[in-house]
């Protein structure tokens, strides 16, 4: 294994929507009111490709579900709700850093250009980034996995990958990458140790 990637929301950071599912039970709407227009949402998609700006954004969200629950939802207070998607997780990122000093890392998200994670990120501990918002594709599209495959300049087998949505995985594996769900840091690395990536525990 010559090359670790990780996705960023939900591996690096705290679980994406946690705070948007708090805010829609501040609203009495379902859990998922919100967040589903984070996740999926063809408008979240020209979000992450930039090709939309986040006042565009979270203005339709607050629209759609004024016209789908008749509840009018702040257009601050959604983006601190999403903004608390974006802490970091300090476990994971220590395992970061100890697989960089092993082999190659890399970073491939599904992101938007205002994203405030970027500001103090240890953008040292990657060799590679592929934003999607700077690269305009985004996860599962097969042409994001291909522009990484490329800027790492490995083969795809050589590398194994992380991300908490199992499509993105599934995409990835197609194209010969050893792609996994993430789930907490320990399985993560359990299965780097289990690749080889990381040495077995004294």
């Amino acid at each position: 294994m010559a090359a670790v990637v990780f996705d960023m929301g939900g591996v690096l950071t705290e679980p994406p929507f946690l705070g948007l599912e708090q805010y829609a039970g501040r609203l009495g709407l379902p859990p998922d009111a919100l967040a589903k227009f984070f996740r999926g949402d063809p408008t979240m998609a020209r979000f992450e490709t930039g090709t939309i700006g986040s006042r565009e954004f979270f203005k339709y969200v607050c629209v759609s579900c004024q016209d789908r629950y008749g509840v009018r939802v702040d257009i601050h207070e959604l983006a601190r709700a999403a903004e608390m998607g974006e802490r970091l997780q300090p476990e994971t990122l220590e395992l970061v850093a100890e697989v960089h000093r092993r082999v190659k890392t890399a970073l491939l998200t599904n992101n938007v250009k205002t994203a405030g994670w970027r500001q103090g990120f240890p953008f040292e501990e990657f060799d590679v980034v592929v934003d999607s918002s700077q690269v305009g594709i985004r996860k599962p599209d097969p042409a994001i996995y291909r522009y990484l495959i490329d800027a790492l300049a490995l083969d795809p087998e050589a590398i194994a990958f992380f991300d908490d949505f199992e499509e993105n995985v599934e995409a990835a594996l197609r194209l010969g990458i050893q792609a996994f769900v993430f789930t907490n840091g320990a399985d993560c690395r359990a299965q780097l140790t289990e690749l080889g990536v990381l040495e077995q525990p004294a």
